[in-house]
C-alpha cells in the first residue's frame, strides 16, 4: 500500500470537508425556496437512530473477537447493559439518564465480573 504525502492527506481532509458542508449544508443554502414533504420530514427524525443502531448493535450482540451473530453470548456484560438503557429511555423518554444508567450497569457487571 503506498503511503500519501503531506499534500496530499491535506488534499483529502480539505475535500472531505467540501464534500460534508455540501450536502449537510444543503437545505441551508437553499433556504425556504425547497419545500420538503411532511413525509420525508418525520422520517429524517429517525436516521440518527439507525446510524446508533447499526454502530452499536454488532457491540452488543457479539462478544470480543466473535465473527459472526452465532457467537452470541448472555454473559457478556454489554446486552445487559444495552437492555437497561432500552428499558430506561422507554421509561424515561431522555437520553442523558439513559446513558447513565447504560453506562453504570455495564461498569458494574464488567467490575463484578
Amino acid at each position: 500500500m503506498p503511503t500519501l504525502t503531506s499534500l496530499e492527506i491535506s488534499a483529502l481532509i480539505v475535500g472531505m470537508g467540501l464534500v460534508t458542508l455540501g450536502t449537510r449544508g444543503f437545505f441551508m443554502y437553499l433556504g425556504d425556496r425547497v419545500r420538503m414533504p411532511e413525509l420525508i420530514l418525520r422520517s429524517i427524525r429517525y436516521a440518527p437512530l439507525a446510524a446508533i443502531v447499526a454502530i452499536l448493535a454488532p457491540e452488543i450482540l457479539m462478544p470480543e473477537g466473535a465473527t459472526e451473530i452465532s457467537q452470541f453470548n448472555w454473559a457478556i456484560p454489554q446486552i445487559w447493559a444495552g437492555l437497561a438503557a432500552f428499558v430506561a429511555f422507554t421509561w424515561l423518554r431522555s437520553m442523558l439518564p439513559t446513558l447513565i444508567i447504560g453506562m453504570l450497569v455495564y461498569s458494574a457487571l464488567r467490575y463484578w465480573f
